[in-house]
């Protein structure tokens, strides 16, 4: 970094400055201009969106973030400059193949899979995705495509998506059922392997970790439902099968905790009180988990909250 004395600008001087380096950067061809883009649960942030008047995709780039590791003086502006440029590039280099997947319902067919997000806290921007409800839940739709990096990402399917692919509601959802177990397989693991794990990956010793197996252990009721990637895990509620292998590995009905988009925990019901998860789960949520990540602020119980009333209709809709 270079690490010449400057003043330190604040964000909207930092904004400024990204814009007019960028656009000398890529030239006369690229408009910049800035917006708040909108996350999960109605978060927003603040973001430069390029477009380039031959290319179709315009890319959002958060900077808020950027912006943060500019304050620590872990990045200058140069760099951050150089970094933008080059994931400006390589995102167009690789539009060509995210605009055929968009359009092309055949090439689409195996990308499709949903997600799990609160219905209330987003309930204005459902009204442009299709989407089905589920408890205090909402199932949307996204489509998994590969990223510069050779990593996949997540692009929800709005209204004008579908309508391109020639896919409403319940063919979407028929296809995500069959894709989203296979793109994203679930696990579950015990808290106690859980917190083994992330000690483990921390490099505490193994003397130092009464977790460890051989040694005395919590023996913690508690159990975790995820995908493998432990990203929008949730919705692994609602693969077919899954939760009656839960009831049949824990021995009996049990309480889904909505910890996060991420994950939920099993509780066995006969080892704590509805009322106290429920008030466990509003105050985790309303001071540590982040706002973009919160589920729900209620609890479920299997089988009673997942009867043919519920979960049914869902998946006869999309005729499984």
């Amino acid at each position: 970094m270079n690490t010449t004395a400057s003043p330190v600008l604040d964000m909207d001087g930092f904004i400024r400055t990204l814009v007019h380096n960028i656009t000398s950067a890529l030239g006369p061809d690229v408009e910049i201009s800035t917006s708040e883009q909108r996350k999960n649960n109605q978060v927003t942030y603040p973001c430069l969106t390029i477009r380039h008047r031959d290319r179709k995709i315009s890319p959002n780039i958060r900077i808020d973030e950027l912006f943060d590791t500019y304050q620590k003086g872990q990045m200058d502006i140069p760099e951050i400059t150089e970094k933008i440029s080059e994931a400006y590039e390589s995102i167009s280099r690789d539009a060509t193949d995210f605009e055929v997947i968009c359009s092309d319902s055949e090439k689409a067919t195996e990308k499709i899979f949903f997600r799990l997000i609160n219905y209330e806290r987003n309930s204005e921007v459902l009204e442009t995705y299709p989407h089905f409800r589920f408890l205090d839940l909402a199932v949307i739709f996204c489509l998994n495509v590969s990223l510069p990096n050779g990593e996949s990402g997540a692009v929800r399917i709005d209204n004008k998506t579908a309508s391109a692919l020639g896919f409403d509601a319940e063919k979407l959802l028929s296809l995500a059922l069959n894709n989203t177990p296979s793109l994203f397989p679930s696990d579950f693991e015990s808290l106690d392997d859980i917190l083994i794990g992330l000690m483990k990956k921390k490099g505490v010793p193994e003397y130092m970790i009464p977790l460890f197996p051989g040694e005395e252990n919590l023996h913690s009721p508690m159990k975790v439902l995820s995908n493998k990637q432990q990203y929008y895990g949730a919705a692994c509620i609602l693969y077919p099968g899954v939760l009656e292998s839960v009831k049949s590995e824990i021995g009996g009905d049990f309480y889904i905790i909505p910890s996060s988009v991420n994950e939920v925990i099993i509780v066995p019901d006969d080892v704590s009180d509805r009322a106290k998860l429920v008030e466990m789960v509003r105050d985790v949520n309303s001071t540590v988990i982040p706002p973009e990540q919160i589920l729900s602020d209620n609890i479920y119980h299997y089988p009673a909250d997942f009867g043919s009333d519920v979960i049914g209709p869902l998946l006869a809709s999309a005729g499984t």
